[in-house]
Parts: structure tokens; C-alpha cells; sequence
């Protein structure tokens, strides 16, 4: 065997080599495009769920945005509300307590009058009493 056969035999077994490396590669390739055909697939899932995700977000921010709102609307009303209680209602509440005052006033006066008046009819009953007391007597001595 000459050293062109032996050359012409290495470059064979290094092309056959080649060639059996080569289709390894290919079918590891072809593994990893298939994964990544999947990891593609999942990854459209995982998109759709994304912008599902963002589609709730969105409404759950316009409703929370909605309940600032009315929690605003509340807040406002509740400081009108004790505005009005604080302006309105305490001024008639006091002079609701200042007309019981006066109330109160009159009718210890009024009573104070009524004790007085009791004492003025008790006197005239006494003294109604020894006149009509006089009175039979002096019947009695006249003879009538």
C-alpha cells in the first residue's frame, strides 16, 4: 500500500467520521429546534396570559380608580355633613338649651308666685274662718 492509498484511506475515514458526527449534530439540532418549537408554543400561552392578566389589571385599576372616586365623594360629604352639624344643628341646639334655661326660670318665678299665692288664700281662709267664728257669736248674743 502506497502512501496515496493510505492518505486516500484516512481522508475516508475522516470523511465517514465527518459524516456520522455531522448527522449527530443534525439530530441535535433537530432536537433543539423542536424544543424550541415548544418553548415557542408556551411561550405564545404564556403571552395570552400575560395580556389576560393585563386585561383584569386594567379593569381593576378603573374600578379601584372608581372607588377613590367615591371614597373622595364620601369624604366631601362627611365634611359638608359636619360643617352643617357644627354650624346649623350646634347653634340650635343651643338655643334649644338656652330656651329651657329661660324655661326653667320662668317656672321657678311662676312657682315662686303660686307658694305665695297658697299663703295669701291660706291667710284669707284663716281669716274667713274667725270672721265666720264672729260672726256666729255675735248671731248667738243678738239672738238670731
Amino acid at each position: 500500500m502506497n502512501n496515496e492509498d493510505k492518505i486516500l484511506g484516512l481522508l475516508e475515514k475522516i470523511y465517514n467520521d465527518f459524516n456520522v458526527r455531522f448527522d449527530v449534530v443534525e439530530e441535535r439540532i433537530g432536537a433543539v429546534e423542536g424544543r424550541i418549537g415548544t418553548i415557542e408554543e408556551r411561550m405564545t400561552v404564556v403571552e395570552k396570559r400575560i395580556g389576560i392578566v393585563e386585561e383584569r389589571l386594567k379593569v381593576v385599576e378603573e374600578e379601584i380608580h372608581g372607588l377613590k372616586s367615591e371614597v373622595s365623594e364620601v369624604k366631601n360629604d362627611v365634611k359638608k355633613l359636619g360643617t352643617k352639624i357644627d354650624t346649623e344643628i350646634s347653634d340650635k341646639v343651643r338655643a334649644l338649651f338656652d330656651d329651657r334655661q329661660l324655661l326653667h326660670e320662668k317656672l321657678d318665678e311662676i312657682s315662686g308666685k303660686i307658694d305665695m299665692l297658697q299663703l295669701d288664700v291660706n291667710n284669707l281662709t284663716v281669716k274667713t274662718v274667725y270672721h265666720d267664728n264672729r260672726i256666729k257669736e255675735l248671731s248667738k248674743k243678738l239672738g238670731v
